[in-house]
């Protein structure tokens, strides 16, 4: 089902799903050093205005002003019983702009100033990188400091190219050959993009299973089910990775969904698999683990994952998310240009922002130069910040007033 929303609407929703992931507004000025913000909304807004006002009452370090663009100057109560007093508000035309050192919006109505003007997409665009990208890896980094942890951008946007858009228009979904290729009862071949590198429709349907069913345990963690086919090789819960040595000096994870899984490749042809293989043809100490599934639509399994490992020192770990999502206060490394000239990119994709084992076998080069030439980031320390703290609204803070 459809549903019909405006753009507002939707910072609303998501910033209420990064609400409940552990961030807030408060802490967001904290990290940003906002020390008199001014909140401005409207009308439809108002009961999402009065949950701002309820963190910062909880939270305790602030204090901010309120203003509604289409509303007279006035005050509002929804607390329980009388733990949080009213929200008071003021008509946005009778507001000095110049007092505040941040004016935030929580609407997309246009207010007339841009001077420390925050739009609402703006703040809600760095709320999901710091919820869902940031915040649990920074944890994890807290007990193994002596990790790299990098997270990746690929080279999934045919927009990047000239005639990229009409490239993608001509890529077919899998399940257009895929209700053919059953239907033909393998009586007939039917083509598809996999046809290049020597796959019958049999092992292309074989293929597609390489993302495994996915069975959650009791403490969240999720594993895939084992399938031991020469092309998917899955074996206690997660996708083989090809060449690994016995001897090793340090791991290399990679933890993502599909790209990273090795969707629609053979185990041995994954980005792990192409890289493992380039590691010991230069006879270099490490050893690539793949940690990946195909999680689309639950990507907090990653990081339930992430919390299974116990990486040594050296280690490094790479963490793709769709959009390339990526935070402000971790490393990342641009392999955007992997396909680039004198690559043809039409050969690296059989759909809309998927690769085959041609595109894996790029990015597997890419992230070989980009480590060697860093000598695998042996040389370099990283001083990952600490996460924010987690504040709840009954707990009593020592020195809180300090900390304000």
């Amino acid at each position: 089902m459809e549903i019909s929303l405006t753009a507002g609407e939707k910072c609303v929703i998501r910033m209420r799903d990064c609400f409940i992931g552990g961030y807030t507004l408060p802490q967001y000025c904290i990290d940003n050093g906002i020390k008199k913000p001014l909140f401005v909304s409207e009308e439809k807004f108002i009961q999402f205005m009065w949950e701002v006002h309820a963190q910062f009452r909880y939270d305790k370090r602030m204090l901010p002003s309120f203003s509604m663009v289409d509303l007279p100057t006035d005050k509002v109560k929804f607390s329980i019983y009388n733990t949080i007093g009213s929200v008071e508000f003021k008509n946005f035309s009778e507001i000095n702009p110049d007092e505040y050192d941040a004016i935030i919006l929580l609407t997309r109505q246009k207010i007339g100033i841009t001077k420390n003007v925050i739009p609402f997409y703006s703040l809600t665009e760095y709320f999901i990188r710091k919820t869902y990208a940031e915040i649990p890896v920074l944890n994890f980094l807290q007990r193994y400091p002596k990790v790299k942890a990098f997270y990746t951008i690929l080279p999934n946007k045919t927009s990047r190219y000239e005639d990229g858009a009409e490239f993608k228009e001509s890529l077919s979904q899998f399940k257009d050959f895929a209700d053919r290729i059953k239907a033909s009862n393998g009586e007939q071949h039917i083509p598809t993009p996999f046809d290049q590198f020597g796959y019958t429709n049999k092992e292309v349907m074989i293929i597609r299973t390489a993302g495994g069913k996915i069975r959650t345990n009791l403490d969240g963690t999720t594993v895939m089910t084992d399938n031991d086919n020469p092309l998917v090789m899955i074996k206690n819960g997660k996708r083989l990775t090809a060449y690994q040595p016995e001897h090793f000096q340090n791991r290399i994870y990679f933890i993502g969904p599909c790209h990273f899984t090795g969707a629609f490749a053979p185990f041995d042809k994954t980005i792990e698999s192409h890289l493992q293989r380039m590691i010991n043809e230069n006879n270099l100490p490490y050893r690539v683990e793949n940690e990946s599934q195909r999680c689309a639509r639950r990507y907090q399994d990653m990081f339930y994952t992430l919390n299974t490992l116990d990486p040594a020192p050296g280690d490094i770990i790479f963490f793709w998310i769709t959009r390339n999502l990526h935070p402000d206060n971790l490393p990342f490394l641009d392999l955007s240009d992997a396909f680039d000239p004198p690559h043809d990119y039409k050969k690296c994709f059989w759909t809309e922002g998927h690769f085959n084992e041609y595109g894996y076998e790029l990015i597997a080069k890419r992230f070989f130069e980009l480590l060697t030439e860093n000598n695998f980031f042996r040389d370099k320390e990283f001083n990952y910040p600490p996460p924010p703290p987690h504040i709840t609204a009954t707990a009593y803070r020592h020195n809180s007033r300090r900390a304000a």
